[in-house]
């Protein structure tokens, strides 16, 4: 058994398109409300395509899950944290983490804490991104 961050949001399609473009997000699967599994619901559950019924994506191998909100509604994903954690000694799983750090700042997510040696590990950092996820690294020796 595992567990797997499931995200809602009022855009799924613009927080998978972030994702990719500036936390790495790949091998992006997206069902659609045009989907042709939906054709039969009520009209009143129909949607566009545009609306994302279920997508998977991965982050540094990690499996994520997203939709939308019904009707696009607003959504505070504050308290959303995602924390990758990785082996300090190894430089590959240690480069990695500074480069998904830092090309998710240069994308336009905002540090709340810097990246950099803490009481409680030798590389951690945290930032938020444009859709209210909070993402951590802390490296463990």
């Amino acid at each position: 058994m595992k567990t797997i961050q499931y995200f809602n949001f009022k855009n799924s399609l613009a927080a998978l398109n972030f994702y990719e473009q500036h936390l790495g997000a790949a091998n992006i699967h997206r069902v659609g409300g045009d989907d042709e599994m939906f054709k039969d619901m009520p009209e009143e559950y129909q949607v566009d395509g545009d609306f994302t019924m279920h997508a998977t994506f991965e982050i540094l191998g990690q499996t994520f899950y997203c939709s939308d909100t019904w009707k696009n509604k607003k959504i505070d994903n504050s308290g959303a944290i995602v924390t990758f954690t990785f082996d300090y000694n190894n430089e590959d799983e240690r480069q990695q983490a500074v480069t998904f750090f830092e090309n998710a700042i240069n994308g336009g997510c905002v540090a709340t804490m810097e990246l950099g040696q803490t009481e409680w590990s030798p590389l951690y950092g945290m930032f938020n991104d444009p859709f209210g996820v909070t993402w951590m690294i802390s490296a463990e020796e």
